[in-house]
Parts: C-alpha cells; structure tokens; sequence
C-alpha cells in the first residue's frame, strides 16, 4: 500500500515534485519515491513515458537532505 504525500512547496508545471511514501519489503522498510513530470520533448523510455522517478529509503533519504541543503547553502563539497 502506499500513501500520496504532500507535493514540494513551490514547484510547479514541469517543475513540479510530488512524493509517494510505499513499503519497500523487510530489508527496505518504509519508502518515499519523488516523481517529476518529463519536460515536452524529453526522450522518453519504456519504464517511463512521462515521468522521471527515484525512491529512496529513509536512510539514503536524511543523506540526500544533507547535501541537498548544502547545495542550498552554497556550501556543496565537490569531488576531488
């Protein structure tokens, strides 16, 4: 079962983010999958017509937020 969570604040149109919690299975646990609608024009594969996706457990989810709000910061760290 999964539930439909809140879109992103302030992103709209192709922009636009929306967040879908989901049970991932025992070694996952609970979920969240971030979905973005394709730009017109962008290629679109089989798996995903019209959408770009990526799920994320709530481990890999606190790591994304960190550097996300780095980035946000300007304060990103770069690769060497």
């Amino acid at each position: 079962m999964s539930t439909e969570l809140r879109d992103v604040p302030n992103c709209v149109a192709q922009n636009q983010l929306s967040q879908t919690r989901f049970w991932g299975g025992e070694n996952r646990m609970t979920c969240v999958q971030i979905t973005q609608r394709k730009a017109k024009g962008e290629k679109a594969g089989i798996a995903g017509d019209f959408f770009n996706h990526i799920q994320l457990t709530k481990h890999q989810a606190r790591q994304l937020a960190v550097e996300l709000m780095l980035f946000a910061e300007d304060r990103e760290v770069e690769e060497i």
